[in-house]
């Protein structure tokens, strides 16, 4: 089996990063988490980028990792279980790399199909998730007797859907379709199948088309309000809305809604 790629493209300050290796609906091995950490890298690099989309290529999003280690083969078994033990060394060595939370731009996961495992966690990392009506998403890890890898679903499943409702997901590693995880609060939307790139473009380009530097600041507050106390939150708050009526940026929307035309970002 080809040892599989990520790849990224830039359009309209939007990059597309794209998980690549189909014939295993995108299943990731070490390689291809550094290559995803290289392509997060791209996309924090290049300032004119300023929303990144993540999908995977063909009929799967990422279908988790892959421990194949040659299972047709005399000790594939082993090969296995190493790989998996590699791509928990990797994960815990080159996670700033690539988290998609820690990326100071706003992050779309466009979810084309299946997304179990490390790319359910992948998906729940990203700000704004669409679905496919074909996608499912699922946190098997349970069954593999393991803890969500990246450790999104232990701390963000729950601030999304709930403490019980993460609860059962990763007790019983259920898989979900699309309009369930619509309900549950997992993904923003269900689009139809052959229309999520293009939905997924087109709210990329929306928010790339907002100022980055209080989208970079907003989305800042938005997670360090997971961890922080009402009182604090207000401080870092007031801390960065002092700094953002002093940018460039601010006095250009001023100065372009009293000379009614569209405003300019620099991101300064």
């Amino acid at each position: 089996m080809a040892e599989g790629r990520v790849d990224y493209e830039k359009r309209d300050q939007v990059g597309l990063i794209t998980i690549n290796k189909p014939e295993s609906l995108n299943s990731v091995t070490v390689l291809m988490l550094g290559l995803l950490g290289d392509a997060v890298a791209e996309a924090r690099r290049d300032d004119d980028v300023r929303c990144v989309i993540l999908t995977g290529a063909g009929r799967g999003f990422c279908s988790g990792t892959d421990i194949s280690g040659g299972r047709a083969e005399t000790g594939g078994q082993e090969r296995a279980l190493k790989q998996a033990a590699a791509l928990d060394a990797s994960l815990s060595r080159r996670r700033a790399g690539w988290s998609f939370t820690d990326l100071a731009k706003p992050t779309i996961a466009a979810v084309n199909g299946v997304a179990v495992g490390m790319g359910a966690e992948f998906a729940l990392m990203c700000d704004i998730r669409l679905a496919s009506d074909k996608a499912r998403l699922g946190w098997i890890f349970i069954d593999r007797n393991l803890v969500p890898d990246t450790s999104a679903g232990t701390f963000l499943l729950p601030r999304v859907v709930g403490l019980a409702r993460a609860a059962e997901l990763l007790f019983t590693g259920r898989i979900v379709d699309a309009q369930e995880a619509e309900r549950l609060g997992i993904v923003n939307r269900v689009v139809p199948h052959d229309k999520l790139m293009e939905e997924a473009w087109a709210l990329a380009r929306t928010i790339a088309a907002k100022p980055p530097l209080a989208a970079k600041w907003i989305k800042e507050l938005l997670y360090r309000g997971l961890e922080r106390d009402i009182e604090s939150h207000g401080m870092a708050t007031s801390q960065l809305l002092n700094l953002l009526l002093q940018s460039e940026d601010h006095r250009e929307s001023v100065a372009a809604f009293f000379e009614k035309r569209a405003p300019v970002w620099k991101g300064k």
